[in-house]
């Protein structure tokens, strides 16, 4: 579960959680020095969902050419080897 999170979910909405932030830390900023707050459902939302999708696939991308193992190995899926948890893994093809 926590890999779908921070794999698919914090990355596309990340933009809005920054940009959220700043309008908070800008709204009280504001309070004190006297202006005028921006407002949150006037930004730009249709940028930020973009940059979150583009973020969301950089992400992805990264996870994909970073991990994994060889094209042509064997995935050998978790088992017990004498009461030991072996996880699963790729193993180099034999020759």
């Amino acid at each position: 579960m926590s890999r779908i999170v921070f794999t698919y979910i914090v990355p596309f909405l990340l933009p809005a959680a920054v940009y959220a932030a700043w309008v908070w830390y800008r709204t009280g900023y504001v309070a004190r020095h006297g202006g005028e707050a921006p407002k949150l459902e006037q930004g730009p939302w249709p940028l930020l969902l973009f940059s979150g999708a583009v973020l969301a696939f950089a992400v992805l991308s990264a996870t994909a050419l970073l991990r994994g193992g060889p094209p042509d190995g064997t995935y050998v899926p978790p088992h017990l080897d004498k009461g030991e948890m072996i996880p699963g893994h790729m193993e180099p093809k034999k020759p």
